[in-house]
């Protein structure tokens, strides 16, 4: 599983973030150490446990999870809670770690204290108790303190109309603008929902900004609703702090799942869903596809003799100059050890095909690894090739046909 992998445990420490994985019946799959910040001592959280027995947030949450399944949202963001004293997001996502299975993963993010300094400070000079504020000893504190916040996070005000009443100093250094060039705009000239319809009245929880440098920035947001202004009017602050490094956490995730870590190539997993797109768009279409098997020679000599290391590098070399020969169009995966699979999607008829697994026999004669001025290791391939539908009409008879003819392959060539 991803969670017992090493990329995300280094994720999760270095920007303190916990995750847990847990199916649709909500039983815990796998968790990440960290996790325990957020568990009631008197608990312990076990795998095959229900996640709602330790996060009550989860209750209730049966039918909003089942719309993330049929892509009705691409997330469930769950606010400011708090649990032993730490104030938390929680973002929900699907997860497809097995073919036709899914799971949830839960991602929970500490709020930083300037977030929760910022909310406070906001509170102590609401423009509705301003006035008995004023009346305290240490009000002059408090708007010192909120000033130095306001120096550090982007903040706005919004009327109930969505448009921009006010702007801080964060908000227009990081635009390079004057305050008038925003007052008076509605804030979506300048901010960017990931959700895909946002009212004029409503802003998404999390936003999106170009800085002057031209690169995306995102933004968690908080939005603290101020009943009156000065003159009497609706409006709401919107506080906003930098989560960019959630997204790169997104990204890496995504791609840890669905990528070899030592290869980058495609992996089993999103193979297996390539392979049962290509069926479904075959049957609607002249096309067909071919999967070619294919199996290295001797692969087990080189780590004997070389080492490992020496294996590795061949294993990635061969990746890169399949890569080179095949369509962009076309997929070469690992499936571990020293087996891949090039999916050829789009055919229209075998020329191309044939072109190729020739050009991929000469691999052993043009592209052997150089891996030092004393080593070139030499390639040598065995191939199986299935074509849909002639060898098969679903994915395990088309891997058992392709693999069934390298074995067929490789007894003739060692």
């Amino acid at each position: 599983m991803i969670l017992s992998g090493l990329i995300l445990p280094i994720i999760c420490k270095k920007y303190n973030i916990s995750c847990i994985l847990f199916s649709e019946d909500f039983k815990i799959v796998e968790f990440t150490d960290n996790l325990i910040d957020f568990v009631n001592d008197s608990k312990e959280i076990t795998v095959n446990s229900d996640i709602r027995d330790f996060f009550w947030e989860f209750v209730g949450l049966e039918d909003k999870l089942k719309d993330l399944n049929i892509n009705n949202k691409d997330y469930l963001h769950i606010p400011m809670l708090s649990k032993r004293d730490i104030f938390y997001d929680v973002n929900i996502e699907l997860c497809y770690l097995e073919t036709n299975k899914v799971f949830y993963i839960a991602m929970f993010t500490k709020q930083s204290k300037l977030t929760m300094d910022y909310v406070q400070a906001i509170q102590l000079t609401n423009q509705e108790n301003l006035y008995n504020e004023y009346q305290k000893e240490d009000t002059k504190n408090n708007e010192i303190y909120y000033n130095l916040i306001n120096q550090k996070l982007i903040s706005f005000h919004i009327d109930d109309k969505g448009i921009i009443t006010e702007v801080n100093e964060a908000c227009i250094s990081f635009f390079g603008l004057n305050q008038s060039d925003m007052i008076g705009s509605h804030f979506s000239k300048y901010f960017f929902s990931r959700e895909i319809k946002v009212s004029s009245t409503q802003v998404g929880s999390v936003l999106r900004a170009r800085d002057l440098n031209g690169v995306d920035i995102f933004f968690h947001t908080d939005i603290i609703p101020m009943k009156l202004t000065y003159n009497n009017m609706p409006d709401n602050i919107i506080i906003c702090q930098d989560i960019t490094y959630l997204k790169k956490i997104q990204s890496e995730l995504e791609y840890s799942v669905n990528h070899d870590s030592l290869t980058g190539l495609p992996n089993r997993t999103m193979l297996m869903s390539k392979i049962e797109n290509a069926i479904f768009e075959s049957k609607n279409s002249e096309d067909f596809f071919a999967l070619c098997f294919i199996d290295l020679n001797k692969f087990k000599k080189v780590n004997d003799e070389h080492g490992h290391h020496v294996g590795d590098m061949l294993l990635k070399h061969i990746g890169e100059v399949i890569s080179d020969i095949i369509r962009d169009e076309d997929t070469i995966a690992r499936l571990g050890g020293d087996e891949f699979v090039i999916l050829f999607e789009h055919l229209k008829s075998l020329e191309y095909l044939n072109l190729t697994l020739k050009r991929i026999e000469e691999i052993s004669k043009k592209s052997p690894l150089y891996y030092n001025k004393d080593l070139t290791i030499p390639l040598s391939f065995s191939l199986g090739v299935s074509i849909y539908p002639k060898d098969g009409d679903n994915i395990e008879d088309l891997l058992n046909h392709a693999d069934e003819k390298m074995y067929e392959d490789k007894k003739i060539r060692v």
